[in-house]
Parts: structure tokens; C-alpha cells; sequence
């Protein structure tokens, strides 16, 4: 029985060698493209599904504006600014307001074809901050499968903002500096409309809870967090400590 050489036995272990390395690259590319794919669906998740209320449908685009950037064409409808739903152009027109200009945010639309697909735009410093003009959605479009309620039982959005008419000495919003005059749009970065959306806001504090105010001040937009204390007539509500119309 024949035995290898030395020449025989290096030229085998090197062939060892190099099978051993071809495996192991091919494991390591083999790796890297599942991690790139696990990435890539990371990085791109699918649009949230939009209540089928939500939304308003953009009628024209402005040249050179942000909406024009952001490639929104007329006919498009917008449904979503980052996690906010769009659910009246009163709304989507306050968004914008209490955003800091410059800000980049995520706007969800569904195109002509009824194909939703989200798009980045750039709060402008100045009116108009999208540059589109946009309309109420038609029910029909909204939710196809709900009949028109009838007209008078239809109960348009109210947008009045609040504003301070009165501070209470020693409560929580006179220790932060709330102000008669100011104009309370958002509170803990939830957009409100009108007095009855601030009310539904407050009933859900405690004393103790911490509530940070989005105040519109003339030209200025401020923040103010408070620590609400007991309420007076129900101890186990939160306070503020503010009176405001309407």
C-alpha cells in the first residue's frame, strides 16, 4: 500500500485550506445579504392603515413649494403628517402651524390609483408652510361603503382656539408663566381645535401629572410644562389653574 508523499500531503492540506476559505466567504455574503434584507424591510415599513374618515384632497399645487417638492400633484389626498391623522384642512393647517419652520415631517397620501405611499416634506417659514390648496374629502371618497349622512345632521368641525382669559394666583400655570391673552393650540404635542378638545385633554390628568402646553404668544410659539395640582372641587383631578374662551 503506497503512502503520500510530502509534496503529495502539502498539496492536499492546501487544498483543504482554500475549500475551508471558499466556505466561509460564501457563509459571510450569504450573511450580509439576509442582514441587508432584514434592513431594507426595517428601514422601509409599510404605510399605517388611515381611518377612513381621515383625510383631505389636494385641489392645486403651488410651483417651488414644499408640496410641489414632495411631488403632491392635485387629485392626491393626505391622510397622515408623521403619526397625526389629517382629518379636516382646519387640521392640517394647525399641524403646520405648531411646527418649528424647517422641520421635516412624513405625509401619508393615497395617489390616484388608490395606492398609499408616504413622501418627506419641509415646513417652509413662511404661509403658505405645504403650498397646496386643499379641500374637504367627499364622502364617497372618504368611505365608499358608507352611505352620505344627511346634510342636517352633520356636524361640521368648530376650530376656535382657546384662548386665556384669566390665571389663578399661585396655580401651576402663573408658576410657568401662562399668560392672559395666550392661545393654547396643542397640549403634550396633541393638536387641539377648540375649548371642548382642551377639556377632553385636562380630564385625563391627576394631580401630580406633568402637562406641556404649546402656547401661541403674537408672533412667538412657546412651550410651557406645568405639574398640575389637586383641582379644588375634585381633589383627584388634575389642576391647571387657567380660565380661557370660548
Amino acid at each position: 500500500m503506497s503512502q503520500w508523499s510530502d509534496s503529495q500531503k502539502r498539496t492536499f492540506s492546501i487544498a483543504l485550506i482554500a475549500l475551508a476559505a471558499i466556505i466561509v466567504c460564501l457563509a459571510a455574503l450569504a450573511g450580509i445579504f439576509l442582514l441587508a434584507r432584514q434592513v431594507a424591510v426595517v428601514s422601509n415599513p409599510p404605510p399605517p392603515t388611515p381611518h377612513p374618515d381621515d383625510g383631505v384632497l389636494v385641489t392645486a399645487v403651488q410651483p417651488n413649494s414644499p408640496a410641489a417638492q414632495a411631488n403632491l400633484q392635485p387629485g392626491h389626498i393626505l391622510l397622515r403628517l408623521n403619526d397625526q391623522p389629517i382629518t379636516s384642512p382646519e387640521r392640517l393647517t394647525l399641524l403646520l402651524e405648531n411646527m418649528p419652520a424647517g422641520e421635516a415631517y412624513t405625509l401619508l397620501v393615497r395617489d390616484e390609483a388608490g395606492e398609499l405611499r408616504q413622501t418627506t416634506a419641509v415646513r417652509a417659514a413662511t404661509p403658505p408652510y405645504l403650498g397646496v390648496t386643499i379641500s374637504e374629502l367627499p364622502r364617497s371618497t372618504a368611505n365608499p361603503n358608507q352611505p352620505t349622512p344627511d346634510a342636517t345632521v352633520t356636524r361640521p368641525v368648530i376650530t376656535d382656539l382657546p384662548v386665556v382669559t384669566g390665571i389663578v394666583p399661585g396655580s401651576p400655570a402663573e408658576l410657568v408663566d401662562v399668560r392672559v391673552g395666550d392661545v393654547i393650540t396643542a397640549v403634550d404635542n396633541q393638536a387641539i381645535l377648540n375649548g371642548e378638545e382642551l377639556l377632553d385633554q385636562m380630564a385625563q390628568k391627576a394631580p401630580g401629572d406633568t402637562v406641556t402646553l404649546m402656547l401661541r404668544r403674537g408672533e412667538e410659539t412657546l412651550l410651557k410644562t406645568a405639574v398640575l395640582a389637586p383641582n379644588p372641587d375634585d381633589a383627584t383631578r388634575g389642576y391647571l389653574g387657567i380660565e380661557f374662551r370660548p
